[in-house]
């Protein structure tokens, strides 16, 4: 029997890599799209938090008033706003998105919000496959299922979660794979997308960008001094200062000195803000999102360094220790530790003498992510009546809105959380938001929920030129309040008046709506 030609087996090899990528998008897709019963509800879309209506905001003003820069939020802290930190390339993404939606939808805008994350995490693997695949990096199947199914990194490419997290990561995993290669081998092509990749992500975002950025520098001087400042780095700092400087002259310096309210409420907010929760170092959650493999991870890369030598692996080492750090400190590092464990994966797993070995532990070692998994297909009752109650609130709140909708420009005051929805689909801005910048509205909204008399009550409605006031489950607004502000809800307060007692309510608020969980009083004029 003739054996099979080069030529043939090339292209036999070629379809196998292609059918594999396939089969990791796939469950990629699945995993992200999982709990897709809670963004598509009853015909409508559904965001999975606050922020991503703000976002959802900053889009649909960018496609009323195409390439101009969005640097001013009117939709929160009403009515001064907010000079944001927000930028404009998720913006543009969602945009192009939902233009090529809107031949299909009605729904373009929303829909073009609920798929981005998911549709930048394919995109992401298939920069994992094709650099690891040139590199012929071992074990790199190991990699692409560890972004798979990580749940962490998952949850940032989640359907309906139009957050520039997703972009981000896309942007790092391209320029960290450019990083290591200009490690191996410096190239023209390498520096163009490493600079590409950077510059981007810097532009994107100042906050996590930054301090990987500054991290990998420190690495790459103290491990390949001379080299690294070769030519070809020259071409890539050119490119990353031409793609920042791009994004600075259009969205504007984004640093500035944070207001009186931020300062001293910033702390007070963040303990009710998940991703800003510090992690304890010994957490099972770490082996929940990496595996049993984890613990080991570093030891692996330093015993590669021994071994061979090659810097790259020392650099892995360090970079995941100082994200391991930075996660403890913050939860939203997270999916970046994931990230750079999975791009460290074939060096790690290399250091294991035996292919089969290295290779059954890290299937073995996937077991706890497949617990968590469980945990979130299959939730307790108590999950299940949370989440069902998460969807009936804001289908409530949407009514609302509904209610709300005007052609005449009136400030709302609501719960800080639910204040981005509400503008979204209302057209309307409200005092409160989710971001920091809005602190100074979130702080008058708790003060009017928390007090008990109506003269500064009132005051804070006419400076903010309030026209709707939301009352929502008291326990929750009072706690949340109470929190922020650090002092204790007095008796009789305002959020509990409006939501269980509209009878008692000063003669200056007037129902105009309610449902099961909102009720909406309009703000009327002092007898004078």
């Amino acid at each position: 029997m003739p054996k099979p030609s080069n030529h043939k087996m090339c292209r036999l090899k070629s379809l196998g890599r292609w059918l594999a990528l396939a089969g990791w998008m796939a469950l990629f897709a699945a995993a992200s799209t999982a709990q897709r019963d809670e963004v598509f509800v009853d015909g409508q879309i559904y965001f999975v938090d606050a922020d991503c209506y703000a976002r959802m905001s900053r889009v649909e003003q960018a496609m009323a008033h195409p390439f101009r820069a969005i640097r001013h939020h009117d939709f929160e802290n009403f009515p001064p706003g907010t000079e944001t930190h927000a930028t404009a390339p998720l913006d543009c993404l969602i945009a192009l998105l939902a233009v090529a939606f809107a031949p299909f939808s009605p729904q373009a805008l929303d829909l073009a919000g609920a798929w981005i994350s998911p549709l930048l995490g394919l995109a992401t693997l298939l920069v994992l496959w094709t650099w690891s695949t040139r590199q012929r990096l071992p074990f790199r199947h190991a990699m692409l299922a560890l972004v798979a199914v990580s749940p962490i990194v998952v949850q940032a490419f989640r359907l309906g979660r139009p957050d520039h997290q997703s972009l981000l990561l896309l942007l790092l995993a391209a320029g960290l794979a450019a990083e290591w290669n200009l490690w191996h081998r410096a190239d023209r092509r390498n520096a163009i997308a490493w600079g590409a990749a950077w510059g981007l992500a810097l532009w994107t975002s100042l906050y996590e960008p930054l301090v990987l950025f500054a991290l990998l520098l420190v690495l790459r001087f103290a491990l390949l001094r001379r080299q690294a400042i070769a030519r070809e780095w020259g071409i890539g700092w050119a490119v990353a200062g031409f793609a920042f400087g791009l994004g600075v002259l259009f969205d504007g310096w984004r640093v500035a000195a944070p207001s009186p309210e931020v300062a001293a409420y910033f702390s007070n907010w963040s303990r009710s803000i998940g991703e800003l929760a510090h992690l304890a170092p010994l957490s099972p959650q770490f082996v929940g999102w990496l595996g049993w493999l984890a613990p080991a991870l570093p030891a692996l890369l330093a015993w590669r360094f021994a071994k061979i030598r090659d810097p790259r692996a020392l650099a892995m080492c360090a970079l995941l220790l100082a994200t391991y750090a930075l996660t403890c400190w913050q939860i939203r590092w997270g999916c970046y530790l994931v990230l750079i464990a999975a791009m460290a994966l074939p060096w790690a797993l290399a250091a294991i003498p035996s292919r089969v070995l290295a290779a059954t532990l890290f299937v073995l070692s996937l077991l706890p992510i497949a617990g968590q998994w469980d945990a979130l297909l299959f939730p307790d009752d108590s999950i299940r009546a949370a989440r069902a109650e998460q969807r009936a609130d804001y289908q409530q709140l949407r009514a609302a809105a509904l209610a709300l909708v005007s052609g005449e420009r009136t400030g709302i005051l609501a719960p800080w959380w639910l204040s981005p929805a509400l503008a979204y689909w209302s057209g309307q801005p409200c005092v409160a938001g989710s971001s920091h910048e809005s602190l100074p509205g979130i702080v008058d909204t708790a003060r009017f929920y928390l007090t008990a008399d109506d003269t500064p009550a009132r005051e804070i409605l006419d400076r903010r030129n309030v026209a709707y006031v939301v009352a929502y489950e008291p326990e929750r607004v009072l706690g949340t309040s109470a929190t922020l502000l650090g002092e204790p809800a007095g008796r009789a307060a305002l959020g509990e008046t409006l939501y269980d007692s509209p009878a008692l309510a000063p003669a200056w608020l007037t129902p105009v709506f309610a449902n099961t969980y909102f009720k909406i009083y309009e703000v009327r004029p002092l007898n004078r």
